[in-house]
């Protein structure tokens, strides 16, 4: 009885010590608080800006966002229409202190994102306030709010 458990162990430790020798995901805020608003805004950008998948990007996104990634239907319509901005690389920071309540409502967060990036060989900054929405337990990028807005 022993000997299993002690075998049921080190194959434990064995699966932790790889799970931790993964891909290093460079350029998207590693430095940031890993709060759980913080991973779905990196999951949904990733999504779009490193991996070119908008139905990954539909794993983080809210109904409303859904819809509006289903209407645009392409990366480049998603990027121009709902995103505002096209990169080819870019560096992502979410500023942890800008995490809030969006319009006094628990379920809802304003995030400040910005962005540190590349188009067509020129050097693009600009941060967007990231709306995200609590769905069934779990948040979720609901807007991207456009810059003129800005209180």
């Amino acid at each position: 009885m022993h000997k299993k458990a002690g075998v049921l162990s080190l194959c434990a430790l064995a699966l932790g010590l790889l799970s931790g020798c993964g891909e290093v995901e460079r350029g998207y805020g590693d430095g940031d608080a890993e709060t759980e608003e913080a991973q779905v805004i990196k999951g949904f950008y990733q999504s779009v800006y490193r991996d070119d998948d908008l139905n990954k990007a539909k794993q983080f996104a809210s109904e409303r966002m859904d819809g509006l990634i289903d209407h645009y239907a392409t990366l480049n319509g998603v990027e121009r229409y709902v995103l505002g901005r096209y990169f080819d690389q870019v560096e992502l920071t979410i500023e942890a202190e800008s995490i809030v309540p969006y319009l006094n409502k628990k379920q809802e967060r304003r995030v400040t994102v910005i962005f540190d990036g590349k188009y067509n060989d020129e050097t693009v900054k600009d941060s967007r306030d990231v709306v995200l929405v609590q769905e069934e337990g779990q948040w979720r990028v609901d807007q991207i709010l456009d810059a003129r807005y800005r209180p």
